[in-house]
């Protein structure tokens, strides 16, 4: 410590400060993108409560066939059931139901990805044979973020409708037939571990976060050196 005193004393009095800007830059530079990914994804969390009563993530569901069906997201509503898939993409979005290739464009960049409502309209049909009393509804829902310049077709919804929906569940009370089926349904599922979705869904997020808290740990350590609280 005393090195480092003795390098600090020698130096102008601005290098300190240019030394913490330079700290502050770096965890900005690092965490900005997963905070804001992560950020997202709690306020997608909030209003996903509030568009139904219960839900339950990650499942496995038997098809009554010797087979399961990996569900995403099922949601208790009022009148039904919503099977719902989530697509943490932003950017516009160039998407249509009969295409097998949808769009994100970013900048200057673009990226396919498979129609999502084709594997959803499988697991769909398959929860209506096991469920065929229940209206089962589907939903794919892209991020806070998203455009759809060309459109958006049905049953899929941006951030903003999802808001228009968690106003009209408001104080809705769960059908007694539906609420029995539901229960029946949760004595059945099993947690699909290996299915398990991680929150920062871009390449890097994970790294670029892990360094923006080193950086964060160096600033805070560095002003309290400087503040003589750490000697």
């Amino acid at each position: 410590m005393e090195f480092i005193n003795e390098f600090f004393n020698s130096q102008h009095p601005i290098v300190p400060g240019v030394l913490l800007a330079v700290l502050v830059a770096l965890v900005m530079f690092f965490s900005w993108s997963p905070i804001k990914q992560l950020l997202a994804h709690w306020s997608l969390s909030h209003l996903l409560k509030q568009i139904g009563l219960q839900s339950m993530r990650n499942v496995y569901i038997q098809d009554g066939l010797g087979d399961v069906i990996y569900v995403e997201q099922l949601i208790l509503q009022a009148d039904g059931l919503l099977l719902v898939t989530i697509k943490p993409f932003r950017g516009n979005i160039f998407a249509a139901e009969q295409i097998d290739q949808w769009t994100q464009v970013v900048g200057h960049h673009s990226y396919k990805f498979p129609n999502p409502l084709h594997q959803q309209e499988t697991d769909l049909q398959a929860l209506r044979a096991v469920m065929p009393d229940t209206p089962i509804r589907r939903l794919v829902i892209f991020a806070k973020g998203s455009r759809f310049p060309k459109g958006k077709p049905e049953d899929v919804c941006d951030f903003t409708d999802l808001k228009n929906i968690a106003e009209q569940q408001k104080n809705k009370v769960v059908m007694p037939a539906i609420q029995a089926q539901w229960q029946s349904l949760i004595a059945q599922v099993e947690p699909a571990l290996n299915m398990k979705q991680s929150i920062l869904f871009r390449r890097g997020d994970k790294r670029r976060l892990l360094l923006g808290v080193l950086s964060a740990i160096a600033a805070l350590a560095y002003s309290l050196w400087y503040l003589g609280i750490l000697v």
